[in-house]
């Protein structure tokens, strides 16, 4: 009887780690409320792979550890908080690939200032890696979009 309700109670735990587990969209959902509340201490380790990779344009960062991937974020932040952000919106979610995993997706961001105004659009595409921690970031590249719906539109 005690080897059955143990076994019990280790299914019941494991399905409830199973259901617990938050999806790539809640994960970056997350990530886009801590940062745009500027509680940057804590993100990399919670959100980031240890060596992920920020994507601007030509110029690829690759921090080494979590204090480097903060800093990386709390410098980002600073450089919008000059243009007058204060928060971002997700307006839609696209998923270009998604496995057991990994999943690569694009998030259409309205930004706004301390006054609510609207500040500007952007699109950031993240590369996700399901890790024995859950969901991480593996990559992160913030794009200009083509309009305000279209990112990585073709030229015609």
């Amino acid at each position: 009887m005690k080897k059955f309700i143990l076994l019990a109670t280790l299914l019941i735990c494991t399905n409830f780690h199973v259901y617990a587990k938050t999806s790539t969209e809640e994960h970056i959902t997350g990530f886009i409320k801590e940062f745009s509340s500027n509680n940057i201490k804590g993100t990399a380790s919670r959100f980031f792979t240890e060596s992920p990779h920020f994507i601007f344009g030509p110029h690829i960062l690759t921090p080494k550890d979590s204090e480097q991937v903060e800093k990386v974020l709390s410098e980002i932040h600073d450089a919008l908080a000059k243009k007058g952000y204060m928060n971002s919106e997700i307006v839609s979610f696209e998923t270009h690939f998604q496995s057991r995993s990994m999943s690569v997706t694009t998030i259409l961001l309205k930004r706004y200032t301390s006054e609510g105004l609207l500040l500007d659009h952007q699109f950031s595409t993240y590369t996700l890696a399901d890790t024995s921690k859950g969901w991480k970031i593996l990559s992160w590249l913030p794009s200009e979009p083509k309009d305000n719906t279209r990112c990585f539109a073709s030229e015609s």
